[in-house]
């Protein structure tokens, strides 16, 4: 479809996407959060709850200061719990209390989708130059960002998927 006959525009097209992935994780963050199941794996191994939603806000914290232009990330102090590569520990202490990761994860996502939504078209061609993946341009970056939270919700849905089987049985 043209952009001339889409019913919306191009950022409105992006907003819906980010929208859209956004309820899907954060209706299982919601999910985990109200049955305190932090702990649960989306399989043996694999990252826990707490892990998930952790990893998940300090990346969108990291995307937040590509899109507002600051050079550093406000939640640098959990690289070391939740950052790519960090360990899912068993035991929870190792990580800050879930109720202000998930609120950050919530506060991080109203400030992205702010400052997404005050881009002009020449803002979504803008080439991103610090960026260590080989996307280069604002609009690919969003999408990756919608990417990397789609991959994401399906774990976190694995572990809601996993808990409400078993209180079913």
């Amino acid at each position: 479809m043209s952009a001339e006959s889409a019913p919306y525009g191009r950022l409105e097209r992006i907003l819906a996407r980010l929208d859209f992935a956004w309820r899907v994780s954060g209706s299982h963050v919601g999910y985990i959060a109200d049955h305190d199941i932090w702990s649960a794996r989306s399989r043996p191994g694999g990252p826990h709850g707490l892990w998930l939603t952790g990893h998940l806000a300090f990346y969108e914290a990291s995307a937040l200061s590509l899109y507002t232009g600051n050079d550093s990330n406000s939640l640098d102090q959990w690289k070391g719990v939740f950052g790519n590569g960090s360990p899912s520990l068993d035991d929870l202490s190792n990580y800050p209390d879930p109720a202000d990761v998930q609120a950050q994860l919530v506060r991080g996502r109203r400030a992205i989708r702010e400052a997404i939504a005050g881009f002009s078209e020449e803002d979504l061609d803008r080439e991103v130059l610090k960026e260590r993946l080989a996307i280069r341009d604002m609009q690919s970056q969003i999408e990756f960002l919608v990417w990397h939270d789609s991959h994401h919700a399906a774990q976190l849905g694995g572990i809601v998927n996993t808990h409400k089987d078993a209180a079913a049985s």
